[in-house]
Formats: structure tokens, C-alpha cells, sequence
């Protein structure tokens, strides 16, 4: 049986994307090739689909299929990198999922762990994980690391060495987490050919500095060039502007979360600062009230964020 060497080039800012809802909670596929065309003028070089920002744990198979499908078209024309995470259902749908994405044309993979009969140590972890990557052998594939949501606590640098031991296309992690202590642990562990995303939007500058320099972050949808302007004031050296950089995509978040849940006040921010109708969230998430849509709209204004 011959050998292909699986290649993970993908590197720097990589937008989870939002699925465009109608205001009928169906899904607004008309929308992505100028989502895709905004983020690709926007110097973005690849993107997440289904992700948290994706809300696709909330969707039906066959609505993720299309999704997908829809973006790996947009990606004919743009040149993006099109990684899809197919976690967040039953495993059934999760391997159904991965092996739709490799024939379907996507880049990589990314998976979240099993959210119900969860993995209580590391040999439990990549043994599923190791189901993904079997059911997509030519895809490189990632780990999403969001114990805030999955409630999956497992050490990470040694679940990388010990994945990467096992599963010959696992390409790295999606870390989100603010442990920055444990981020650059995973860093080392990880072998050239891997790669680390920070899944942490405020702690951008921080992490470039330990050497950390990509990140899958809602907010590059929002606001791309002020997020790589951070990593480029980082390469530089220029540690006062970076932080000053930092300091104001941190007002710009802290503006949204005072007002409700993540996917719900970034969906609002995305239209209030692109002009793309990304619509509500999927259900049983609800949009934000129309106050709280002019308050996060006025103090972006007085950020200088948006005229």
C-alpha cells in the first residue's frame, strides 16, 4: 500500500466563518462567494467553516454538506484555504462528515472531541480523533481545543505528542484557551510540519510574542487588517505598538460581550462593520435586541473603529 505524505501549508489569520441565515432561519447560500471575495481583499489567505463561530453543531448533515460545498466553490475564485470542522455530532456524522469533506475538495480538517460520552484521558482522545483522520486519510487534520465549551480537560502537550505518534495526518491544534502557559508547551511539542491556532482573539499580541502566530479568531471576520497589523507591530519588534494595537481590538470585543452571547453580538457586529448580512443566529440561539445593535454600532464609532 503506497504512503501519501499529508502537507498542512495553512498559516497566520484564519476567520471562523458565520453561516448567513435568513431571516427564516433557513440558510443564505447567495451570500458566501462576496463573504469569501470580502475576507480574500481583506489579505485573509483561509478560513474555518463550522466552527463555533460556524454554528454548525446546531445544523443538519445535509445542511453542513451544503455549506461546505458552498464554500469550497468560493474557494475556486479566491484562492482561500477551505479547513472544516466536523465535530459536535453523533460519530456516525462526524466520520460521514470528514469523508464528504475529502471528497468534496477541502484543505484540512478540524474536529472537536465526542461532547457527550466525552474522553476522560489522552488515549481515549486520540483514539478519537484517530477515527476522524481514518475516515479523511489525505487531509490533515486538527484538534479543536475549547474546554470552555466541550468541557474536555485533558492536557494538551501530551496529548500531542501522543497523537502525533499515532495518527500520521494530524497537523496540529486549534488552541482556545487563555493559558498561554500550557499554549506554549503545546508550541513545542508540535513538529515543524504542525501547526498551532490560538483560538483567543484578546490575547493575540501576547501569544505572537511566545511564538504563537496563528490564530482562528471570530473577530478577524470584523476586523482583519487591525489583527494582522498586531502580528506585523509583533514581528517588528515593536512591542509599544502592538500593545497599543491590542488594547484597541480588545475595546472593540469587550463592546459586543456586554451585550449577550458570542454568536449573537458577533453576528451583529459582522453587519454592523462589513455590511454583509450574516442574519440571526441558528436557533435555539436568538439575535440581540435592536438597542443593543446601536450601542455596540456607537461605540465602535467612538473606537474610530467604523465612520
Amino acid at each position: 500500500m503506497s504512503f501519501i505524505q499529508v502537507v498542512f501549508k495553512a498559516r497566520g489569520l484564519m476567520p471562523p466563518v458565520f453561516t448567513p441565515l435568513n431571516d427564516d432561519y433557513t440558510i443564505n447560500y447567495e451570500v458566501i462567494p462576496a463573504y469569501a471575495d470580502y475576507l480574500s481583499k481583506a489579505g485573509i489567505k483561509s478560513v474555518l467553516v463550522g466552527g463555533t463561530t460556524g454554528e454548525h453543531m446546531s445544523l443538519k448533515v445535509a445542511d453542513r454538506k451544503k455549506v461546505v460545498d458552498a464554500w469550497v466553490k468560493a474557494a475556486k475564485t479566491t484562492g482561500l484555504h477551505i479547513q472544516v470542522q466536523v465535530g459536535g455530532a453523533p460519530l456516525a456524522d462526524v466520520l460521514d462528515l470528514a469523508a464528504y469533506c475529502e471528497k468534496a475538495g477541502v484543505d484540512s480538517l478540524l474536529t472537536l472531541p465526542e461532547l457527550y460520552f466525552r474522553p476522560q484521558n489522552v488515549n481515549e482522545l486520540v483514539s478519537y480523533v484517530e477515527l476522524v483522520a481514518k475516515a479523511a486519510p489525505n487531509l490533515p487534520v486538527l484538534y479543536y481545543h475549547i474546554p470552555s465549551m466541550s468541557k474536555v480537560e485533558i492536557n494538551m502537550p501530551a496529548f500531542v505528542t501522543a497523537a502525533t505518534a499515532r495518527i500520521p495526518n494530524f497537523k496540529g491544534i486549534k488552541f482556545t484557551s487563555n493559558d498561554l502557559s500550557e499554549g506554549a508547551q503545546v508550541l513545542r511539542a508540535l513538529k515543524d510540519d504542525q501547526e498551532m491556532f490560538l483560538g483567543a482573539d484578546t490575547l493575540l499580541a501576547p501569544a505572537a510574542l511566545l511564538g504563537i502566530k496563528s490564530s482562528i479568531g471570530t473577530t478577524w471576520n470584523l476586523f482583519p487588517r487591525l489583527a494582522q497589523d498586531i502580528l506585523d507591530a509583533v514581528e517588528k519588534n515593536d512591542v509599544a505598538k502592538a500593545r497599543a494595537l491590542q488594547e484597541k481590538l480588545s475595546l472593540a470585543i469587550e463592546t459586543h460581550i456586554v451585550e449577550g452571547a458570542w454568536v449573537p453580538i458577533m453576528k451583529a457586529g459582522m453587519e454592523i462593520v462589513s455590511g454583509i448580512k450574516v442574519g440571526p443566529p441558528s436557533l435555539p440561539q436568538r439575535p440581540i435586541a435592536e438597542e443593543a445593535r446601536k450601542r455596540i454600532q456607537d461605540k465602535l464609532r467612538n473606537l474610530r473603529i467604523i465612520n
